[in-house]
């Protein structure tokens, strides 16, 4: 057993033994002390020079499990030669040192210095993460100010973890240096992939953390033909520090049906994400086949995309986001992912900031492209007031209000060809038209509870509205004459008188509408526990909303429509609903919902006459059976129509092998689509995935696909394939059917934040 000695008792128990065995000493622990730190020694034996001067000064030899601890470092060795003035150490046979990253260093000997941490190794294997390297002699250098650097030769690095001659991939290099956590650079460096060499680089140098460098996407589609598209990675910012960086990504596109393409893309993050965006642009010179509902003389395609987002303090929010794209289908035909999550984006820009009881702020949106419809708000400013307590009255004030320049815009008309080559316009033109509008909303309410169960909040409302142009009806008498020339060719005329209705500019005017309404609501609770030792919570909440607003002075059909503020009219509207909860606590304290309903039915008292004032039933279910599993789903029956008019239903399922999302959407009046998609990794090599997308109107697949993945102890590898069928756009345009694969790769330890190439242009 160890004994743990003073320094003037190992001295005191040297002496003594100094008579059977001189200078030798058993099972040791010693700490050593200078002026930047303490050094731990242990060791089975050890061995001391008396020498107060010369070479062999200060030396101290340990021996048998030895090991040196210092700042965060453990050296350890059969054999180590320790100098306690100057900090030296000689280890041999079996070291290992523990860097204070977690860094590992196995060899064969290591001269070191523990105070300045840095020295040479010889029969180097060295685990710097997520790399090994072995290597036939190296060193490492004092650290930096950001971190250790490790100087080999003749190394090979890889982050696979097989044996060594058998690693799937690696890189030979005449000298490297590594930065644990930072980079890796080399010199003379040549790659094997399954021991096959196939480039040489005089030079390499990689990131940790920001996957710089090459990557590329293979595949084949029907529209592009075969690809490849191809992505250079390279920092213009690189600051650890502080969290900040500035990317550049260069794009170099082949496709043997559209021709090449460029693109640059920059994109920027400072202080931790709190600012980050980018911008984007793309070309394609020359479109080898143009779709033929475009101009066919206009053969250059371009999309340029720029966003911003910046914290700027913890109150204060600036976004902005543009979009130009040089036609109606650029984004359809290159940037399919983008086109699916938002195929019309806005294009804005805004400031806000965020009070203890208000927020308030100033956007400007416009349309960069004139194919699109849009709404400009050039700019409007805008404030609102959260529910702030009059004094102690009980009373509460909300209020919104914004000052809005607005511009509706309607997209130029396209006399373009279909898919026969045939002129027809997409688009109807119309008349763009303007106004400045002022609009304020006050609400009151008192919440209150009465007999300890009942919840009332009553709310009177006033919103008033100025307009700087209205819009009049003028109604007109037209006497049409009409010829027809029967069979045996005589004329004959036929005069009516037509009504004819056109609108032109009004006057200002001020609307002004009032509200009133009150929430009605008690809750009931049940508690019971179960055989398991879990306790439930059932809640119900029975409540309803009342609303009516009298007929506004200034009626819709006389204002120029922009949002649902323009289109505000008489209403007296009641809603009924019941809520329901279903709460389980565990004897651990954990508390989660496993099931919420809500039903609900809506009255309308604004009829005209014979019409039933019951509306619609509506209701929202969310089930949680299980925590990795979550359904739900949501509707609306119309009463009227006897039809449901909307509805949805999800099921997600995430457990530590597979993930599931399947998701049903209902539209009475437009389409209806079922998606989903199930991945499955049935163990630590292989994985596979299937998706698809199901529309019921025309009963059409939009597309089904899927991918299947390999992955070895350091590399990945994913085949993906879908299918696009043939179909008819809402334009009428019948689209060609396309199907897709590609072949994409990555290193496990450093995956792409996009897997797919063509996601990141």
């Amino acid at each position: 057993m160890k004994r743990f000695l003073t320094a003037s008792a190992v001295l005191c128990a040297a002496l003594c033994s100094f008579a059977t065995d001189p200078g030798a000493l058993r099972a040791v622990s010693r700490s050593f002390r200078d002026g930047d730190g303490k050094t731990d020694v242990m060791a089975d034996t050890a061995e001391y020079s008396f020498a107060k001067s010369g070479p062999d000064a200060g030396w101290t030899t340990f021996s048998g499990n030895a090991a040196i601890r210092r700042g965060g470092w453990e050296l350890r060795a059969d054999r180590i030669r320790y100098n306690s003035e100057t900090g030296d150490a000689e280890a041999i046979g079996n070291v290992a040192l523990v860097g204070d990253d977690g860094t590992l260093w196995k060899g064969d000997s290591l001269a070191i210095n523990m105070r300045d941490k840095a020295g040479r190794a010889d029969g180097i294997d060295l685990y710097a993460a997520p790399f090994r390297v072995l290597a036939q002699d190296g060193g490492f250098l004092a650290p930096t100010s950001t971190n250790q650097a490790y100087v080999i030769r003749n190394a090979t690095l890889t982050t696979c973890t097989n044996e060594p001659g058998r690693f799937h991939w690696a890189v030979s290099a005449g000298r490297a240096r590594i930065r644990p956590g930072d980079d890796v650079t080399g010199w003379d460096v040549v790659p094997h992939l399954f021991g096959v060499p196939f480039f040489f680089y005089p030079y390499y140098w990689k990131d940790l953390s920001r996957h710089y460098g090459f990557r590329f996407q293979p595949g084949y589609t029907h529209k592009w033909g075969a690809f490849l598209l191809s992505t250079y990675k390279l920092p213009i910012l690189n600051d650890k520090r502080n969290d900040a960086y500035i990317d550049s990504y260069t794009f170099g596109d082949y496709r043997t049906e559209r021709g090449f393409a460029f693109g640059e893309k920059v994109s920027w993050s400072f202080g931790d994400d709190e600012s980050h965006g980018y911008i984007t642009g793309y070309m394609i010179p020359k479109d080898e086949d143009l779709p033929k509902v475009l101009d066919q003389d206009e053969t250059e395609r371009h999309r340029v995309r720029f966003l911003h987002y910046w914290n700027a303090t913890d109150r204060d929010q600036v976004l902005a986001h543009a979009l130009y794209v040089s036609d109606s289908r650029v984004q359809r035909d290159f940037f399919r992912k983008e086109y699916r999550e938002a195929a019309d984006p806005d294009n804005d820009a805004s400031y806000t900031h965020y009070g203890d009881a208000f927020s308030a702020g100033i956007e400007a949106s416009f349309r960069l492209n004139d194919f699109q419809s849009r709404v400009e708000r050039l700019p409007e400013a805008w404030f609102s007031l959260n529910a702030v307590e009059l004094g102690d009255t009980g009373v509460y004030l909300e209020n919104d209000t914004a000052l809005s320049f607005l511009h509706r815009r309607f997209g130029e008309s396209d006399e373009v060809n279909d898919a026969n080559g045939n002129p027809r316009a997409l688009r109807t033109p119309a008349d763009d038209y303007d106004a400045f509008r002022g609009d304020t909303h006050f609400t009151l309410s008192h919440p209150a509870k009465y007999w300890g169960f009942l919840s009332v909040v009553p709310r009177l409302g006033w919103r008033g509205t100025y307009y700087d142009k209205t819009m009049r009806e003028i109604v007109s008498t037209e006497t049409v004459t009409t010829s027809t020339t029967n069979e045996l060719g005589r004329v004959s005329s036929q005069t009516e008188e037509k009504t004819l209705t056109r609108t032109e500019e009004d006057d200002a005017d001020f609307r002004s509408v009032f509200e009133i309404g009150a929430e009605v609501s008690t809750r009931a609770y049940g508690f019971w526990d179960d055989s398991a030792g879990d306790r439930w919570r059932h809640v119900v909440e029975p409540y309803s909303d009342w609303s009516v607003i009298p007929e506004p002075n200034v009626r819709p059909y006389r204002l120029y429509q922009f949002d649902s503020i323009d289109r505000i009219d008489s209403q007296n509207a009641l809603r009924l609903g019941l809520r329901q909860r279903w709460q389980r606590k565990r004897p651990d304290g954990s508390t989660r919902e496993i099931f919420y309903a809500d039903f609900y039915a809506d009255f309308d008292f604004e009829t005209d006459g014979d019409e039933d004032v019951f509306r619609d039933v509506g209701w929202d279910l969310r089930w949680r059976p299980a925590s990795w599993l979550r359904l739900s789903t949501k509707g609306l029956y119309d009463e009227a129509s006897g039809d449901v008019s909307s509805a949805e239903a999800v099921a997600t399922a995430t457990h530590d092998i597979f993930r599931c999302d399947v998701e049903y959407q209902f539209r009475n009046d437009e389409n209806s689509l079922f998606s989903g998609y199930l991945s499955w990794y049935a163990n630590e090599h292989w994985g596979f995935d299937i998706f698809g997308r199901y529309e019921f109107e025309e009963s059409q697949v939009e597309e089904i696909g899927g991918w299947v993945q390999y992955s070895w102890d350091c590399i990945a590898m994913r085949l993906v394939a879908s299918v696009e069928p043939a179909y008819k756009n809402a334009d009428g345009i019948e689209e060609e059917a396309d199907w897709r694969i590609s072949l994409v790769g990555w290193l496990t330890d450093f995956v792409p934040p996009s897997v797919m190439e063509e996601d990141n242009r």
